[in-house]
């Protein structure tokens, strides 16, 4: 976990994931700590929203994919998931997926909020909500720049304090 008290990453760890035990372990109640091997003896079975349907259609077209359907926090859970597992095309399928709708994204804050922006945006995961809105905020400030509506620039105040002191 990122940080204990990082909403976002609760959200994200709240998922169910499948785990079987490879071995017969009695009780199952008390784990004793202090052993060197710390290599838990199951297999995690693979989520469905990582499952061979949603890779295949993220590798065709990851921006028509609705992620939201998938899981909220597709991209965040996932990074947690394959610190889990050791699955080097989920990882590659996975990247390839968030650069493509990373490109998309970004496009839609530049176009303003027109339908096909809106139905964009109810696709994106959450991770790519909080995208979207730091592009949108960097649009408007470069548009208040072009329309030179920050104002002149000046000198910062310790420079003027620094030039009276010479």
């Amino acid at each position: 976990m990122e940080d204990y008290y990082d909403i976002d990453s609760i959200l994200a760890e709240d998922q169910n994931v499948k785990c079987v035990f490879q071995k017969n372990i009695p009780g199952l109640a008390w784990l004793e700590g202090g052993h060197d091997d710390t290599t838990v003896p199951m297999d995690i079975e693979t989520p469905e929203f990582f499952g061979p349907k949603v890779r295949n259609a993220l590798r065709a077209d990851a921006t028509t994919v609705d992620l939201t359907k998938q899981c909220p926090n597709f991209f965040r859970f996932g990074t947690f998931y394959l610190q889990l597992v050791d699955d080097m095309a989920l990882s590659g399928v996975m990247e390839g997926a968030f650069k493509a709708r990373l490109q998309m994204t970004m496009d839609h804050t530049q176009s303003g909020g027109n339908s096909n922006t809106t139905d964009y945006l109810n696709r994106l995961d959450e991770t790519e909500r909080e995208l979207y809105k730091a592009g949108m905020e960097s649009s408007a400030s470069i548009h208040q720049w072009n329309q030179q509506s920050f104002g002149r620039i000046r000198s910062a105040s310790e420079m003027l304090l620094k030039r009276k002191a010479t």
